[in-house]
This record gives structure tokens, C-alpha cells and sequence, in this order.
């Protein structure tokens, strides 16, 4: 099971789409920094991963002045962004 780590936007870069093409069923996305811009426009959300498995860090998405969308992914702080690390067996990071 791997914890995959998204920073870049997915407007402007490729790392989210790359990251949800390999993706197992059983691991899970987290959006830090720019990455969390996904909650400004989540179209296309068939291809994302329930909130189960998407996950947002939260201090980045309300520096960037993004709304929570619950339905759409869990947020978590630092603490949780630490919990999710020791919870899966690998983690990837996609910069």
C-alpha cells in the first residue's frame, strides 16, 4: 500500500495525472502545496479517489484561500500528514 505525495498543480503540470495512472486501489493520494489547487476545479473527478483515499493538507489548501470540500477529499494537518506516512507500507513522492 503507498502513500502517494502530489505537490504541483494539476494545471500546470503532469505529476497528479502520472500519479493517478499508476495507482493501486488500495493507495491513497496526498496533495500538499500547489497541489491542493485540484479544490479550486476538481473536474474530471471520476478518475480521483474517494475522500477514503484523497486527502488534502490543510494548512496548504487555506493558505491558498481553498475551501475544504469534504465530499471530495479528507483534510488533514501535519499530524495526520505524519499518521498517513506510518500507515502505508511505501510512500511516493511526485514532483
Amino acid at each position: 500500500m503507498i502513500l502517494h505525495i502530489v505537490n504541483q498543480s494539476p494545471f500546470t503540470h503532469q505529476a497528479l495525472a502520472r500519479c493517478l495512472s499508476l495507482r493501486a486501489p488500495e493507495d491513497s493520494v496526498l496533495l500538499i502545496e500547489d497541489g491542493v489547487l485540484l479544490l479550486a476545479n476538481a473536474g474530471g473527478r471520476a478518475t480521483l479517489p474517494g475522500p477514503e483515499q484523497l486527502f488534502v493538507l490543510e494548512e496548504d489548501a487555506v493558505t491558498r484561500g481553498l475551501s475544504l470540500q469534504p465530499d471530495l477529499a479528507s483534510a488533514v494537518d501535519y499530524s495526520g500528514f505524519v499518521d498517513l506516512v506510518a500507515r502505508h507500507d511505501k510512500t511516493l513522492s511526485w514532483f
